[in-house]
C-alpha cells in the first residue's frame, strides 16, 4: 500500500488540451517510503522495485534531493545538501541509471553509509523518473511524464519524541457554504528529534465537562522541528458556552492538548 509518498505528473505540450497521452514508456514504483532505524555498525539494506508497464523499453534515472513540508503539509524540494537535515551522500542507491525492457522489473537497493556516525536523523527523497520528452509541435494534445519520489527516513533508534500544541483558535470556515460555520485552527509543533505520525480529536464539551461531540483529526506526519497547521470543521451547536479541547497523540509518553472557549449566541 502506498502511503504519504510523492507522485508527480509532469505535463508538457500544446496550449490546446484535447487528450493526455504518455510521452513514452511509463514506469511504476512499488514503495514510496523507506525507514531506516540506525544503529552503531548497522548496514541495513532496503529495496524497492521499478517496473516498466509499457510495450517499449524505458531509460530510468534515480537522483536524490533534500525535502521538507510547509505548515500545511505540502512537500518542498531542494538541491541535495541545502537543508541541515540532509542525508547528503550517506544514502547509497544502486543502480541509479538503468534500462528496463518492456514489462521488466528492476530491484533498487538503498543503504545507509555504515561508516557515518549519526547523532540526528536525516531525510532525503529519491526521484525515480524517465527522461522528459520534448514538447510536441503542432499538436492539440498534452504529453505527460510521471516521476515518483521515494522518501527516505534515517533515524537513530534513541531519538526523543516530544511535541506541543502551540495555539488553538476558532475561525470562520470560509470554505463551507454556511456563512456561520466554524473550524478550529490548531498549530502543532514537533519539538523532538524524531519524525512523528500524529492523530487525535477535538472534543466539544459543556462547562460541566459533559461531552457534546467529537471531531476526528486524521493522521498527519511532522518532521523534527516542524510546525503543522491543522483545521477541524466544527458541527452546528446550540446556543450556549462550550470548551473545545484539541487532543493530539504523537506516540510519546503523553497526549498534547490545547483549549479554546466558544460562546454560541
Amino acid at each position: 500500500m502506498l502511503r504519504r509518498g510523492f507522485v508527480e505528473v509532469v505535463l508538457a505540450g500544446a496550449a490546446l488540451f484535447v487528450g493526455a497521452r504518455p510521452a513514452h514508456a511509463q514506469i511504476a514504483v512499488d514503495e514510496l517510503e523507506l525507514r531506516f532505524a540506525l544503529r552503531a555498525g548497522g548496514g541495513t539494506v532496503q529495496t524497492f522495485h521499478v517496473s516498466n508497464e509499457s510495450d517499449s523499453a524505458a531509460q530510468v534515472t534515480i537522483g536524490a534531493q533534500d525535502w521538507d513540508r510547509d505548515e500545511l503539509g505540502q512537500n518542498r524540494f531542494y538541491a541535495l545538501g541545502q537543508l541541515p537535515t540532509t542525508c547528503g551522500r550517506r544514502v547509497v542507491v544502486s543502480p541509479t541509471v538503468f534500462r528496463l525492457a518492456p514489462k521488466a522489473v528492476q530491484t533498487v537497493r538503498v543503504s545507509i553509509d555504515s561508516a557515518t556516525q549519526f547523532t540526528a536523523g536525516c531525510y532525503t527523497i529519491l526521484f525515480v523518473e524517465t527522461p522528459r520528452a520534448p514538447s510536441p509541435a503542432n499538436r492539440t494534445s498534452i504529453v505527460y511524464n510521471i516521476r515518483y519520489g521515494v522518501k527516505v527516513y534515517a533515524e537513530p533508534a534513541s531519538l526523543a519524541e516530544n511535541a506541543e500544541v502551540e495555539d488553538v483558535q476558532i475561525k470562520r470556515d470560509s470554505v463551507a457554504a454556511d456563512s456561520t460555520a466554524r473550524r478550529l485552527a490548531i498549530l502543532f509543533h514537533n519539538t523532538g528529534s524524531r519524525h512523528l505520525l500524529v492523530h487525535g480529536a477535538v472534543e466539544i464539551r459543556r462547562p460541566d465537562n459533559s461531552l457534546v461531540s467529537k471531531v476526528d483529526v486524521p493522521e498527519f506526519p511532522a518532521l523534527p522541528g516542524a510546525r503543522r497547521q491543522l483545521f477541524a470543521a466544527l458541527p452546528r451547536l446550540a446556543t450556549g458556552r462550550y470548551v473545545l479541547l484539541a487532543l493530539l497523540d504523537y506516540g510519546g509518553r503523553e497526549i498534547v492538548a490545547g483549549q479554546a472557549d466558544l460562546q454560541v449566541p
